[in-house]
């Protein structure tokens, strides 16, 4: 590799021209988009001195000033990142064109080619009605108006019992019971007889318990219980009960829990006697507790569709579009757009997301159909440990849609969702995010999403109530299928039980391919283990059931099955009921994440640390799931802040994680309590109580200042300030003294440390945990007011962090340097977040060392301790403790994952053991090393925010080997290899984008070398004298070979 000095000057170029840190966004929410390019160049050490921004309405008009919407002019400035749009706010709809042009010092100029980006719709342009998505069924079902309910007291500690007398209908066909109960459902009893009762206490959903009524008098009796002490602060019970009567004329009577029932604390023996009289008991009352999800059973899917005519051609059609649920867009039997699974999951009562779906190749001359089916999707599904349904908001699911169509004489015209549009069965049973979906093709209706349907026996849409959310657009990087897998092998453990492996640990579905009789049903059960019969082994994922069923059609060319309205977590797949033998080519496994452009790559010698990359790669694809979740498998997948904040620096590395985050970051703000308490999970559930977690909560600052050091956009610490500021006031309200003590919600700690019995063992003091990243947010504060041109309050939280770390160091260090208990995450997060004072944190830190090598080098560390670890040791100048933890393979570790076969990062350390009831395959936390990989191992960092200044600081380790690592950052590419030998450091390639400066950091007492010169001839470097046994050096951009 040679100077860049040699390369020719006219390959400057101006590119990834992005609006809001998307290229070409379709329906932005902003009106003035921040701004944002890359420059190109084959010349050394190429600078920007002047920028220009033009907006205009066409990419033809850019070229004519008088036809410009807006033209910032020449700006004297290098700056190239998230750059205000100039000109006014535009209007919304608006396709807008624009371009750069930039100049160097010595005047030359180069101009970009255009791009766009397009406005979406505010909230008066919404014109369409909100139509109810819900089967007949399931409409009466709701409309009888059932209640959770109680008894007065809803912590009474004593079993509750429930009687309801009433009259059947004296023709009665036939009968439902369904029945759940909050914390445990004891018993039930029909007319005196106990009932059989499902395993597990599920109580988010009524289950259909084997039940049967007869005509006139019957009695119902229902015990129930509430726990007393639990994870979550304890609030209380709640029963719910659904009866359907349906006579021999088709008509059906529904009895529901309410207050027409009685209710007992700890009722009499025999109270359930058929003949008994409860009548004096009091009245249930609806139930305090946060049960508040409707326990209803998921329900069929629903079509809606409507046809309209074109006279003309279109020159732009747009779909704007979103649901209460989830959706599947098709325009004349065409699926509309790539995105999946829409909408993605939000804080539903504050907003509701919409994307806007380029329609111009679809709308054809004359007669058209706009159809969509909806299913329950994030919005409707169960969702939580205990099941419950509409937990983000209530029934019914409901669709909005308006089709905007301009022709090329400047008229349009819109189709809009209303009462005209008709609604009809789907062949979607039912569909669940946890619990898969159930298809029978038989109940399919050939061209229901084409022009001239039959659709008798379809009946009118009902408008449904609008939420009380706004509509917001939603541009982002949306779910989307990102790859194919085929099975690695296939085997056949049991007859008629055929098992795919896809080798890999993944997030999506897979498309099923049969051909068979009409009415044979295909099961498809996901798994990321296999039993030790080699039977697909579900037992981790608790109360998901993970499973798909098709039931064929019949046709004899054969059928094909992809769901729309589920995901899984997966590396196994058991099918049952093939009509024959599959093969491999009959299941293919969707591969579906959010849709971030990956933009680093690391490469090793060392097969296990190259594992280590991938594994947390393939963690964080497949838990970028609409928000950034925890797991993909069980019933959980849900946007755990404390994940997220400890895996940032690895996840953008990784991919470009601006727009996905940024957006979270809207959930977050919108999740915020009240009181200024940062949720533990974002959207979280209804029924979770609004606590607070330190390590969790604090994700509300960590990530607005990641997003700024890694993109350089300061837009998001303002869009984000007033919600961090509440925050921080939320955790000094109470704790005066500096040491954070008091309102630590349920205070995880170091979650899953290595010493835990039980996960939320306290193996760390927790107050040393808290304490510590209060600290570190004030610390994050200060810089993000200072940089935002809050200058009084940077001087405020810079002055909080001293007297965090100064109350701390009295309180939770000793003389000899040991943090809390000693353990290592109390040394790591002392040290991390500077609560040890300077004189003691090389005996703090040998402290750390010591311990592991006292482990047999091996770490204890859990979520909180993990992710700084590495990067702790090697300040202290601990490298070899470094590589031991890096090479290990016996458990704890790493590499003790590697050898056990995982694809991706495990929840615990040790997953292959440990308690089934909290045990994930895959979840990132503890892939958080990777950004260690890339910032000391690759020798990768910024310098200052948006990698404007690059520091370059590799370390080599013999036993980690040479070392490649590639990161796409905002400004460019940077890139380097890392090689050495037993004296340490040996070779370091180098290349730098553009505009950029690198601070590079050598080892001294070398005849160091750059491209066969001597450092102090070579062009484009400045070299500086030797510090702290370094030899440092700035250089500006370019490719370079550093050598000994």
């Amino acid at each position: 590799m040679g100077s860049s000095t040699e390369k020719n000057s006219t390959s400057l170029a101006v590119t990834d021209l992005r609006a809001d840190g998307l290229v070409t966004p379709l329906g932005l929410e902003s009106r003035a988009p921040h701004l944002s390019w890359r420059i190109e160049s084959g010349t050394a050490d190429t600078r920007q001195s002047a920028y220009r921004i033009r907006v205009a309405e066409s990419p033809e008009a850019l070229a004519d000033v008088e036809s410009l919407i807006a033209d910032s002019g020449w700006v004297e400035s290098d700056a190239t990142l998230n750059l205000a749009c100039p000109g006014p706010a535009l209007p919304s709809m608006t396709r807008a064109w624009w371009d750069v042009e930039i100049r160097e010092a010595d005047g030359k100029s180069t101009r970009s080619p255009a791009t766009w980006f397009e406005t979406g719709l505010d909230q008066d342009d919404w014109i369409a009605d909100w139509l109810e998505a819900e089967d007949p069924d399931a409409s009466a079902d709701r409309a009888a108006g059932l209640e959770w309910i109680w008894s007065e007291d809803p912590l009474d500690p004593n079993p509750q019992g429930f009687r309801l007398d009433f009259e059947a209908p004296a023709d009665l066909a036939t009968s439902d019971l369904l029945v759940t109960a909050k914390d445990h459902l004891e018993g039930v009893w029909v007319n005196g007889e106990p009932v059989d009762l499902p395993e597990g206490d599920v109580w988010g959903t009524l289950r259909a318990l084997d039940a049967v009524f007869r005509p006139g008098r019957n009695s119902l009796c229902i015990l129930a219980s509430a726990d007393t002490e639990g994870f979550f602060p304890v609030d209380g019970g709640a029963m719910a009960a659904l009866v359907r009567l349906s006579s021999q004329d088709g008509t059906t009577q529904r009895l529901v829990s309410n207050g027409d029932w009685r209710v007992l604390p700890d009722p009499l023996d025999r109270w359930h006697d058929d003949e008994f009289d409860g009548s004096d008991w009091p009245a249930a009352v609806a139930s305090g507790s946060r049960a508040t999800g409707d326990p209803r059973p998921p329900e069929p899917a629903v079509r809606l569709r409507t046809e309209f005519d074109t006279e003309q051609p279109v020159a732009r059609a747009r779909l704007y579009v979103t649901a209460l649920g989830a959706y599947e867009a098709r325009l004349n039997g065409r699926v509309a757009g790539d995105a999946v699974l829409q909408p993605e999951i939000s804080v539903a009562e504050d907003h509701v997301p919409y994307r806007c779906i380029d329609l111009t190749d679809q709308v054809r001359l004359g007669r058209n159909t706009l159809a969509f089916t909806v299913a329950d999707g994030f919005y409707a599904s169960a969702f939580g440990w205990r099941m419950e349904r509409y937990s983000l908001g209530p029934a019914p699911r409901r669709l909005l849609a308006q089709l905007r169509l301009d022709f090329a004489d400047g008229s349009h015209r819109w189709v809009c969702s209303s009462d005209d549009w008709l609604t009809g069965p789907s062949p979607v049973i039912t569909a669940d995010i946890y619990g898969g979906e159930r298809y029978d093709a038989q109940l399919d209706q050939p061209g229901w999403d084409q022009p001239d349907f039959d659709a008798d026996g379809w009946r009118p849409a009902t408008v449904g109530a609008p939420p009380g959310a706004r509509l917001a657009g939603h541009a982002g990087p949306p779910l989307v299928r990102r790859a194919e897998r085929k099975a690695l092998e296939v085997t056949e453990p049991a007859p008629g039980r055929f098992v795919f492996d896809f080798g890999q640990n993944l997030s999506g579905w897979c498309r099923l391919r049969a051909r068979g009789p009409a009415g044979t049903t295909v099961h498809l059960r996901f798994a990321e283990l296999l039993n030790p019969d080699g039977t697909a082994d579900q037992s981790n994922l608790r109360y998901a059931e993970s499973a798909d069923h098709y039931t064929l059609a019949g046709d004899a060319g054969g059928e094909t099955y992809e769901p729309a309205f589920t995901y899984h977590g997966f590396r196994y797949v058991e099918v049952e009921g093939f009509p024959g033998t599959p093969t491999a080519e009959d299941l293919v496994a969707m591969v579906v994440y959010n849709d971030c452009p990956e933009t680093g790559e690391m490469v090793f010698d060392n097969a296990l640390l190259q594992a280590f990359w991938n594994n947390a790669l393939w963690s964080q694809r497949a838990n970028f799931f609409g928000v950034p979740t925890d797991c993909p498998q069980r019933d959980e997948r849900m946007g755990w802040m404390g994940d997220i904040q400890v895996f940032l620096d690895a996840a953008a590395f990784n991919m470009d994680v601006a727009p996905f985050l940024r957006r979270y970051m809207d959930e977050v703000r919108a999740g915020q309590f009240d009181d200024g308490g940062f949720p533990i999970v974002v959207p979280q559930p209804q029924s979770f109580p609004e606590v607070v977690t330190a390590g969790w909560s604090e994700a509300g600052v960590i990530l607005p200042h990641g997003l700024w050091w890694r993109y350089g956009d300061t837009a998001v610490i303002d869009e984000n300030w007033d919600a961090m500021r509440r925050w921080m006031d939320y955790v000094a309200r109470n704790n005066p003294d500096g040491i954070w003590r008091h309102d630590r919600g349920i205070d995880l700690g170091d979650w899953l440390a290595v010493d835990a019995r039980v996960p939320d063992e306290e193996t760390t003091p927790r107050v040393l945990c808290a304490t510590a990243y209060w600290a570190l947010c004030a610390g994050m504060m200060a810089e993000m007011a200072e940089v935002t041109g809050r200058a009084a309050e940077a001087e405020q939280y810079s002055a909080l962090q001293t007297r965090i770390q100064a109350a701390a160091a009295a309180e939770l260090v000793d003389d000899a340097g040991v943090a809390g208990n000693g353990s290592q995450a109390s040394q790591v997060l002392a040290l991390h977040c500077a609560l040890v004072p300077a004189a003691l944190r090389a005996a703090a830190a040998q402290v750390l060392a010591d311990e592991i090598h006292g482990r047999g080098m091996h770490l204890s560390t859990g979520f909180l301790g993990t992710p700084y670890l590495l990067d702790v040791l090697a300040d202290a100048g601990h490298w070899d403790t470094v590589e031991g933890l890096l090479l290990q393979t016996g458990y704890p570790s790493w590499g003790y994952m590697v050898e056990k076969g995982a694809t991706t990062m495990w929840e615990r350390w040790n997953s292959d053991v440990g308690d089934l009831a909290m045990n994930s395959y895959n979840h990132y936390a503890f892939g958080a090393v990777v950004g260690f990989f890339y910032r000391r191992l690759g020798g990768i960092a910024p310098a200052s925010p948006g990698f404007r200044d690059i520091a370059i600081r590799p370390a080599w380790l013999d036993g980690v080997g040479t070392v490649s690592a590639r990161y796409d950052s905002v400004v460019g590419r940077i890139a380097t290899r890392v090689d050495g030998d037993h004296q340490g450091l040996r070779e370091l390639d180098l290349e730098t984008p553009a505009n950029t400066t690198a601070h590079i950091e050598l080892p001294a007492g070398f005849d160091w070398q750059e491209s066969g010169q001597p450092l102090r001839s070579a062009a484009g470097l400045q070299v500086h004298e030797v510090e702290g046994g370094l030899l440092r050096i700035t250089a500006g951009a370019g490719r370079y070979r550093f050598e000994r």
